[in-house]
């Protein structure tokens, strides 16, 4: 993973910590799901409101 790449998943994760970017959680599983496009990159995560805590699931990358 490159500098540039590694920098843009830690932007998004601080961003999908402090809910700016955070989408609706599938409300059964309680998970989520982020795109950063221009990286090709897909996370999936989970976000606790009680603990306001942020677990990354997966990390994809798409072609």
């Amino acid at each position: 993973m490159s500098a540039e790449t590694f920098g843009a998943l830690q932007g998004a994760l601080e961003r999908l910590g402090d809910g700016l970017v955070r989408e609706p959680r599938n409300e059964a599983s309680g998970t989520g799901r982020h795109e950063v496009p221009r990286h090709g990159l897909v996370l999936d995560y989970a976000w606790d409101d009680r603990s306001r805590t942020l677990t990354l699931l997966s990390l994809e990358r798409e072609p």
